[in-house]
């Protein structure tokens, strides 16, 4: 961590930024990364050009630690750290990542006087669950937390500049109010009428936001050099922000709800504070997670699901599938439909890995060929995926040629002539596994399933035997049983494949 100072000094001079066809969005002069990204400014695709071509900042909004996060904070967060992964593994770029936590808000203060409980024990209570529920969906933590109650003098510094500037003015209530008159680009991100904040006669301009608000009776305030009060939401991640990446943020990234205001309000003040036109490069914006068709899934519409719930009856996974078979900018629709498919789908890349590895290891006076067809559809996947995640990150395309490779692979497991190809399989098989991990997917039984899972095999294992038996005699009544098994495992959360080379199984939820 002590190497940050000198590198926001190196970021302070990254960027010299010229127009993209005639859009506000400015491209860096850097190195082109070769991925390329969609970006609210432009309205479009832009390319992703570093300072380094292989170092880059990355911002996330964290949460508002009043209540118990739901799934539509987890499609987010979990998509998040899906696009993280994916510039870290596949394009070899470092990301200094970091989130910042809002542990001072009308929602906490409001919590706190509702259950007679300190606003601070409050956020602390929520934040350590907000991690806990991270890390039990496998999202990483970033490397630097910001929390707004431990930043409060840079965050005055940063409003007493703008004061300093006549970009921000004090209002007779004591709050301070940035003044958008000032900053002709506001509307950069998204073009609005209002600045998303209550009409106050305090504000000189409706479009006006609060940096600060005025101290009131009962609430807990800080004193600084202009009076009581706390900081307004947006100024938060501005000040963060600027005190560990300096004045140039490469991908800026959050919900979509978050475009306007806040990420509309963070981009003006910081630009203003830098005296820069551009402050964040890339703004990366999730789509909502839905109910009920348009639905957005919220705690305001009494709609939500909570993480551990919804760890009840999925696995974390599944959900994670269920995220990559959709775009992250998008809508996506939390039904059972969406998380049957995406269960389907890892159970058939469970099943397939089970399957190559017994065919490996299969008992036969075979020799080991190689299927050059087979290792041809592997490369040119390999060299599809690539260009599908370099096209916004589109992991859809990539777990659907996955699984076009798999069913390839498939008709060699499951062919009774033919000859023995172990190495074009087992290529395949750690292809697939190597992508699906870099996503974030853990692919593992827990530890203390090993000795269940043991008596699992002898069960399936003697169920094939007895299942081929009765085929080979045609004993309808033999074949009924098997399927009663096979049936009763499945009640029991286990389900079995059949083949003719042998039965495999995988643990479902």
């Amino acid at each position: 961590m002590k190497l940050l100072p000198v590198f926001t000094r190196k970021l302070s001079h990254v960027c010299n930024l010229k127009p993209y066809k005639d859009t506000k969005w400015l491209m860096p002069n850097g190195n082109p990364t070769g991925v390329y990204i969609y970006n609210c400014v432009a309205d479009q695709r832009v390319p992703v050009i570093l300072s380094d071509q292989h170092v880059a900042t990355w911002y996330s909004c964290g949460p508002t630690v009043y209540d118990s996060a739901h799934i539509g904070h987890a499609s987010c967060y979990v998509k998040l750290d899906i696009v993280q992964r994916i510039l870290k593994s596949f394009f070899n770029i470092k990301l200094i990542t970091a989130m910042g936590i809002t542990d001072i808000d009308d929602k906490i203060i409001k919590k706190g006087k509702e259950t007679n409980t300190d606003f601070r024990t409050v956020a602390k209570q929520y934040e350590h669950e907000f991690w806990a529920d991270m890390s039990s969906l496998n999202v990483e933590k970033p490397l630097i937390i910001t929390r707004v109650s431990e930043h409060i003098t840079c965050i005055e510094s940063f409003i007493k500049k703008l004061i300093d500037s006549n970009m921000a003015y004090i209002a007779s209530d004591g709050s301070v109010y940035f003044d958008t008159s000032k900053y002709p680009s506001y509307g950069k991100l998204q073009r609005a009428q209002e600045s998303g904040e209550p009409n106050s006669d305090h504000k000189r301009n409706n479009m006006d936001f609060a940096l600060w608000k005025g101290h009131k009776p009962g609430e807990p305030s800080w004193d600084v050099s202009w009076g009581e009060g706390r900081p307004g939401w947006h100024i938060e991640c501005s000040a963060m922000v600027s005190k560990v990446f300096g004045s140039q943020l490469d991908f800026h990234a959050g919900g979509i709800d978050l475009q306007f205001p806040h990420h509309e309000n963070e981009e003006t003040q910081s630009c203003a504070f830098h005296n820069m036109r551009q402050w964040a490069n890339y703004w990366i914006h999730v789509g909502h997670l839905h109910v009920k068709g348009d639905e957005k899934m919220s705690k305001s519409l009494k709609n939500t699901i909570s993480i551990p719930t919804l760890l009840e009856s999925y696995s974390a996974d599944t959900f994670r599938m269920a995220c990559l078979i959709s775009n992250y900018r998008y809508p996506m629709e939390y039904n059972l439909e969406l998380m049957k498919t995406a269960e389907d789908v890892l159970n058939k890349f469970k099943f397939f890995f089970k399957d190559a590895y017994r065919y490996v290891n299969i008992n036969s006076a075979d020799h080991a060929d190689y299927d050059y067809k087979l290792l041809d559809k592997l490369q040119k996947v390999e060299e599809a995926n690539i260009e599908a995640l370099k096209t916004d990150f589109d992991t859809a395309t990539c777990v659907s040629n996955l699984q076009t490779l798999v069913s390839s692979v498939n008709k060699i497991l499951k062919s009774d002539t033919g000859g023995y190809y172990p190495v074009p399989v087992l290529l395949t098989a750690e292809y697939v596994t190597r992508v699906l991990t870099t996503f974030g997917l853990i692919l593992e039984e827990p530890a203390e399933s090993v000795v269940s899972n043991s008596l699992i095999d002898t069960l399936v294992e003697f169920r094939h035997t007895v299942r081929l038996n009765a085929l080979t005699k045609k004993d309808k009544d033999l074949l009924t049983a098997c399927d009663i098994v096979r049936d009763k495992l499945k009640s029991h959360k286990i389900q079995v494949n059949d083949s003719n080379k042998g039965s495999s199984w995988v643990s479902i939820k």
